[in-house]
């Protein structure tokens, strides 16, 4: 099976987001995501409700305590119940126990690669680094395509990233209604996998960019964003709104922040 690989060379400023390289070499079997039609049915953790998940593993190697802690205070200030989690502890049990949150925020590195099914076909994945650095120990999962090893831009370190079958086949439970997860990262939308597993499972609304994301635009839009959600009162599509309009798209890519729910998928 040939893999196609598209390798984005920019600016310096970009490295952080530009996790292009995920590694999503021969396997056996290969994988493309296939999702059901209708959110399953379980329980949803209604113990989620007024908790917040902060996850940024680029706290490694582009850290923003200030930005970090002042959204957590934000949070605070109208009672939820603020959990951060900083480097390799974004973990892939944190990432199995999404469900134990009402709001997610996750500060991370993404990716994407085009590669060729069986057929000749040319198919593309996205997927969401953790903060753990690749062992070999994962080989096996990335065997049956539920992570793999890949590569932040311009770099020689390899970290773990999670790809669609991960939230498919390891994610806890249910969301808890009117759940909300932003990925502060290039490519969460590269394809709509990942949304869609996640809102298959409850989800209420996935936030992110399809394309890349330079890191001082990342955290001015998502610091906008959530004053709008908690200061201003407004709902998450008037908040990813009226950041679009304020701050406008990403000066490389040009791309803004998009917003994702149940309606895109479920219709009729």
């Amino acid at each position: 099976m040939r893999h196609i690989f598209r390798i984005v060379r920019r600016s310096s400023r970009l490295m952080a987001l530009i996790a292009i390289a995920i590694v999503v070499s021969g396997a056996l079997i290969y994988y493309i995501a296939t999702y059901t039609q209708e959110p399953q049915l379980q329980a949803r953790n209604t113990a989620a409700k007024g908790r917040v998940l902060i996850a940024d593993s680029l706290s490694i190697d582009y850290p923003n305590p200030e930005l970090i802690n002042y959204i957590a205070d934000l949070f605070r200030s109208k009672g939820y119940e603020v959990d951060i989690y900083l480097g390799e502890e974004v973990d892939l049990s944190l990432y199995a126990n999404l469900t134990s949150y009402e709001i997610i925020i996750l500060r991370i590195h993404g990716g994407k690669a085009e590669y060729r099914d069986r057929e000749g076909n040319l198919r593309a994945i996205n997927g969401l680094f953790t903060g753990l650095k690749w062992s070999d120990e994962y080989n096996e999962l990335k065997r049956n395509w539920i992570a793999t090893r890949a590569f932040p831009f311009n770099s020689t370190e390899a970290y773990l990233a999670v790809l669609p079958k991960f939230f498919e086949e390891r994610l806890n439970g249910m969301f808890v209604e009117g759940s909300v997860m932003i990925v502060a990262s290039c490519f969460s939308l590269y394809t709509l996998d990942i949304a869609q597993t996640l809102i298959n499972r409850g989800l209420s609304k996935f936030i992110g960019w399809r394309d890349v994301v330079v890191l001082d635009h990342m955290d001015n839009v998502i610091k906008r964003l959530v004053e709008k959600v908690v200061l201003e009162g407004k709902n998450w599509d008037q908040a990813v709104l009226e950041v679009n309009s304020e701050l406008g798209p990403d000066k490389v890519s040009n791309d803004y922040l998009k917003i994702v729910d149940s309606s895109y998928f479920f219709k009729g």
